[in-house]
């Protein structure tokens, strides 16, 4: 019925005596578009994602702050990031997806309302800040497409994923005395690397690579030293970052 529907269409515009385009040119045409439309969604739901894991970063960022930094003001400043990168995120989003990110909008806002007169609902904010940003992060799915710019954005998703794990070791180091949770964290971000350099140029490669010793390196300073561990872990992070910056320009 559809073919036929298209070549009466395609008789009426071009009039008796004129080369009909082939129906399978037409079929053709469509399934490309078809394509194109897939592909766009698909490169929507990363750069999503991207936002997301940008937004769970600063968040983690103003976890640091809070609890190991005791700095109110560099938390403030970590959330005005955090609240930046959902609105980002919600430029692309469906209007499904848009409504969750307004729901932590509003619980961003909530946690710097609280970080000056209530510490502790502040922190217990961004505790669970984590938790659904990481909820909403894994809602989208693994990216199937396997276009140029489909492996670069998935990089860039798997070096922010490597930079919350290495500021969750951060943060673990100094909660758990026995260093076994910052390595688990270490080796998450390893684990993030490894993905990164899997669509990584020949320099990026190498890059990740030697970013990979390093953390082997700060886990071994973690069981053997632990004067040193701290040290070596925010070194990492800041390493991560530096990283993520990088790419960007």
């Amino acid at each position: 019925m559809r073919r036929a529907l298209i070549a009466t269409i395609l008789l009426l515009g071009l009039g008796v005596g004129q080369a009909l385009v082939p129906v399978a040119t037409v079929q053709a045409a469509e399934t490309a578009a078809s394509t194109t439309k897939g592909e766009q969604d698909w490169l929507a739901k990363l750069n999503t994602k991207i936002d997301l894991a940008q937004a769970k970063v600063a968040v983690l960022r103003a976890k640091i702050a809070l609890e190991i930094e005791k700095s109110p003001e560099r938390a403030k400043r970590a959330l005005d990031d955090a609240e930046a990168r959902l609105l980002e995120a919600k430029e692309e989003a469906s209007a499904e997806v848009s409504k969750r990110i307004d729901s932590l909008l509003k619980d961003v806002r909530a946690a710097r309302a609280a970080v000056t007169g209530a510490p502790a609902t502040a922190r217990q904010n961004v505790n669970e800040l984590v938790e659904n940003i990481e909820e909403r992060i894994q809602g989208h799915g693994k990216t199937v497409l396997e276009t140029d710019e489909a492996k670069l954005l998935k990089k860039r998703y798997a070096q922010l994923e490597a930079q919350a794990a290495l500021l969750k070791a951060q943060l673990a180091e100094k909660a758990d005395k026995t260093g076994k949770q910052a390595i688990s964290y270490l080796d998450k971000a390893k684990a993030w690397y490894a993905e990164a350099k899997a669509n990584a140029s020949k320099k990026w490669h190498d890059t990740l690579t030697a970013t990979s010793d390093r953390i082997d390196a700060a886990k071994e300073t973690v069981q053997n030293r632990r004067e040193k561990a701290g040290e070596a872990i925010v070194d990492l992070a800041k390493r991560a970052a530096d990283l993520v910056r990088g790419e960007k320009r």
